[in-house]
């Protein structure tokens, strides 16, 4: 009697339109790119920012240990604020739903690519300076450097956007039966 309710449930239920699906996906799309710019503009300003900053204080410090660590902190900051300008994180907004699977196969890519970027380009960014900071002052402060230093570079990476390159699971608009999950690897 259950398997007579369960195909009649399934011969009643509406099929879903493609056309739902795509503008909920092109909305998803639109709503990373949006995100990805932002996070662009707002890492680049505060790291350039952060950069400005440090360079400026540097010549005020009598101290000669703590005028190197905000120089090489200034130098550090400017590479990352200038990452984000030279490579921005791009996610590319589709038009057609055809263009829907390329779009997000290639927004994938290019957060995942970044995503591991980053994480290499805080290592060797935050590495170098240390090193620099080993030589000319002490390597207890260049350990507190890097420590900061690659703290920062990790809460960069972790904000960036990466919904597109993680498996998309999303609540079909018209499910056929019930409530249906798609998944997208």
């Amino acid at each position: 009697m259950r398997a007579c309710l369960i195909v009649a449930v399934l011969l009643a239920a509406p099929p879903a339109r493609a056309d739902d699906r795509c503008d909920a996906l092109r909305v998803r799309l639109a709503r990373e790119h949006d995100r990805a710019f932002r996070w662009n503009l707002a890492w680049g300003v505060g790291l350039g920012a952060a950069a400005l900053v440090q360079a400026g204080a540097a010549p005020l410090i009598g101290n000669r240990e703590q005028r190197d660590t905000l120089y090489v902190g200034a130098v550090e900051s400017a590479i990352g604020a200038g990452a984000s300008l030279v490579t921005p994180l791009r996610v590319t907004a589709a038009t057609t739903c055809a263009d829907l699977d390329a779009a997000l196969v290639d927004a994938g890519h290019r957060e995942r690519g970044a995503f591991y970027l980053d994480h290499v380009g805080g290592i060797v960014v935050n590495l170098g300076g240390a090193l620099v900071l080993a030589h000319y002052t002490t390597t207890a402060n260049a350990a507190i450097a890097f420590a900061i230093g690659y703290s920062i570079a990790l809460v960069r990476t972790y904000t960036m956007p990466r919904w597109a390159w993680h498996p998309i699971l999303a609540l079909d608009p018209k499910p056929t039966v019930g409530v249906g999950v798609s998944a997208r690897f």
